[in-house]
């Protein structure tokens, strides 16, 4: 599925240039308006207006052994963790974050297999 994002800025080379932005939403890649158009005949599938908002990467946090209360080296009971990872997902991303990689601070053997 092709989704064009029109009416937005992009984050290029330090500046923020008004530009559409096309996506291939099942391959997970940006791509070329002019080459689906042209060489494969194809149109977005979905238009997406911004309203002159910016598009920018996400940032990737590499070692994050906890956030809003929540600490990733504590066992707690499933529910509770679940909850409290929920947590960190939903408010991380308000800042930009799109992905991490939850880490555990030094502990006992056994912290780490009940993690």
């Amino acid at each position: 599925m092709l989704i064009k994002f029109t009416n937005s800025r992009l984050a290029l080379n330090g500046e923020l240039v008004p530009r559409d932005l096309w996506i291939d939403s099942v391959r997970g890649v940006i791509v070329d308006p002019q080459k689906c158009f042209y060489d494969d005949l194809a149109m977005a599938d979905r238009i997406v207006d911004l309203g002159g908002k910016i598009i920018a990467p996400g940032y990737i946090d590499v070692q994050i052994n906890g956030a809003m209360g929540m600490d990733f080296s504590v066992s707690a009971d499933d529910e509770s963790y679940s909850r409290g990872a929920k947590l960190v997902n939903r408010t991380l991303v308000k800042y930009g974050v799109t992905a991490y990689c939850p880490t555990l601070t030094s502990q006992n053997a056994e912290v780490y297999k009940q993690v």
